[in-house]
């Protein structure tokens, strides 16, 4: 079993890193190619199109935790139904993403006040990115098929295919019409769907053991469906919360702070990539909680989730510390012209605090995650988004960037308190205690900022 979760961790660990690669290259080439308005126009193109995957960026979890609880317990539930009506949703949710994200980017383009874009052509630019990215939606099931038979390999090489396809794409439009924007995000687009085209002629399908014969009727696929749905609405929670709290913070900050804006971006690539790493590697184990809840594994349950506050925050630390050393090295290499060192040092520093304490609560996500109900999924996000409303968009907005990044590190650490306390009342388990869960959270946020701290106060 540590074999297998070693296997498949590496894997997601692996799509990850693929993951910040692709972000780090893609930032890289754009930074260097462009500067001032012309990056501000790309950088917030592409951070309103990195906001499509997150409408469906659970449904591999949704499909995942359904068919591992379909072979390991009771429920009756019919594989293949469960499979087509997790497609049917994808799609579904792709149209919703198209239509609400071009509404959302022209209604940004046309509140600010300076550009080197019409409206237009924004919209052209944010279109070709979005169609970038609308594929993860669309895989979202097939990924969830594989992770259930855990076989992660497989989406880190469609992943990592798809990646590397549109970096390439991206240097070959720029190569053919020099620092064009539209040129660069068609380049972006079709090398995507090149390398993911490859990966599909080349990787095999997902397992078929397991689901029916016959092609289900149209009443069970639609119970499926709505049955998928209202798992999906805990799990959705969770999108909305990175929504709120991670993507949609860079187009506020073009809002808030237009001239701060572009050393924002290049903090919040850099912080993403921490972020990635470690959700990257968490989601390896959903497929084996939802097992051991199925079968009653409680020691394992508890070792596991009481130990994974520290890992998880030692993980972001360690990332973040590499792009915080590796932050000079890399701006001198590619020259950036679109922001200074320390702007984007201090915004990497405190959203830095953010990371930790957000991504500490990650292992007890994924235990509530494999278990709980969607009310218990929510209400933890719940209470952070919440928070973020109240206090960290006042505070941004009549206080500038600084009172929202610090709004939102309050919003983070009151909302994964409470996941200690949803932890603790699972009614499948009780093996786990308030008393137990609340300070083995707390205490590592603490340490780990601490050393974080540490870090950033003796580099500056």
């Amino acid at each position: 079993m540590l074999r297998r979760f070693a296997f498949n961790a590496g894997a997601n660990i692996f799509t990850g890193a693929a993951g910040a690669a692709y972000l780090l290259a893609i930032t890289g080439i754009a930074s260097r190619t462009w500067h001032g308005a012309e990056f501000a126009s790309w950088a917030l193109a592409l951070s309103v199109a990195a906001i499509a995957p997150i409408f469906a960026a659970n449904l591999s979890g949704v499909v995942t935790r359904r068919i591992v609880e379909s072979r390991h317990s009771k429920s009756g539930a019919d594989d293949f139904a469960i499979v087509l009506a997790g497609r049917r949703m994808g799609q579904h949710l792709t149209y919703v993403a198209l239509l609400l994200l071009i509404c959302s980017g022209a209604w940004i383009q046309l509140r600010l006040s300076s550009g080197v874009m019409s409206t237009s052509s924004f919209l052209i630019l944010l279109l070709m990115l979005l169609l970038t990215n609308n594929w993860l939606l669309l895989w979202q099931t097939r990924f969830g098929q594989y992770y259930a038979d855990e076989r992660n390999w497989l989406p880190a090489l469609t992943l990592a295919a798809a990646r590397l396809g549109g970096a390439l794409g991206m240097i070959f439009g720029l190569a053919i019409a020099s620092q064009s924007l539209a040129a660069a995000a068609f380049g972006l687009c079709a090398g995507t769907w090149t390398g993911l085209a490859c990966a599909q002629l080349l990787l095999p399908m997902p397992n078929q053991v397991g689901l029916a014969k016959t092609s289900p009727t149209a009443p069970d696929i639609n119970k499926q469906y709505r049955t998928n749905a209202q798992l999906l609405s805990g799990f959705a929670i969770g999108s909305v919360s990175m929504l709120v709290i991670q993507y949609s913070i860079p187009p506020l900050m073009a809002l808030i702070a237009p001239k701060l804006f572009n050393a924002f971006y290049l903090a919040s690539v850099l912080n993403m990539v921490a972020i990635g790493v470690l959700a990257a590697a968490m989601s390896a184990m959903l497929a084996p909680l939802t097992r051991w809840h199925s079968r009653g594994e409680t020691s394992l349950l508890r070792r596991f989730t009481l130990i994974s506050p520290i890992l998880c925050a030692m993980s972001c630390l360690a990332v973040l510390s590499v792009c915080w050393y590796a932050t000079g090295p890399i701006i001198q290499t590619i020259s950036v012209r679109a922001a200074s060192l320390d702007d984007i040092r201090t915004f990497l520093a405190l959203l830095g605090f953010q990371t930790i304490i957000r991504n500490a609560a990650a292992g007890y996500g994924m235990y509530i995650a494999s278990a709980g109900t969607s009310r218990q999924m929510a209400t933890p996000l719940v209470i952070e988004i919440a928070l973020a409303f109240i206090v960290a968009l006042p505070l941004g907005w009549n206080y500038g960037e600084r009172g929202l990044i610090y709004g939102l590190i309050l919003s983070s650490l009151l909302g994964s308190l409470y996941s200690s306390q949803v932890v603790a009342s699972l009614k499948r388990t009780r093996q786990i205690t308030i008393r137990t869960a609340f300070p083995s959270l707390l205490g590592a946020q603490i340490a780990v900022s601490g050393l974080w701290w540490l870090i950033v106060r003796f580099s500056l």
